[in-house]
């Protein structure tokens, strides 16, 4: 290799590493693996209460996408009971949900 071939393979060598050590340190929406996520909370140096925060949040944050997601998951379940009555009925789905609206709010006068 000539002098020139080798600058240039060293400034490209430079180059890489401080691409590598940027995105180490950087939390994007690629970051994926359990080392990056460390490296980029290592790179903040914050405090074991700060860091705890962020515990306690990243906590609540995924009790309440499971509390959605097993709410979701009842409804769709109820949905497909539903529909299943209505075709036992022979009925539509929109006429047995008319229906069971209808009986609602007659149960509700009966009450009053």
């Amino acid at each position: 290799m000539s002098n020139p071939q080798l600058e240039d393979a060293f400034r490209s060598a430079l180059i890489e590493l401080e691409q590598e050590k940027k995105v180490q340190t950087e939390l994007t929406t690629n970051t994926r693996s359990h080392r990056q996520m460390k490296n980029y909370l290592t790179h903040l140096e914050w405090s074991d209460k700060q860091l705890l925060t962020l515990q306690a949040a990243i906590e609540e944050i995924l009790t309440e996408r499971r509390e959605y997601n097993e709410k979701a998951e009842r409804v769709q379940t109820y949905r497909a009971k539903l529909i299943n009555l209505a075709r036992d009925l022979n009925m539509s789905y929109q006429e047995l949900v008319t229906t069971m609206a209808d009986l609602e709010s007659l149960e509700g006068k009966k009450s009053s």
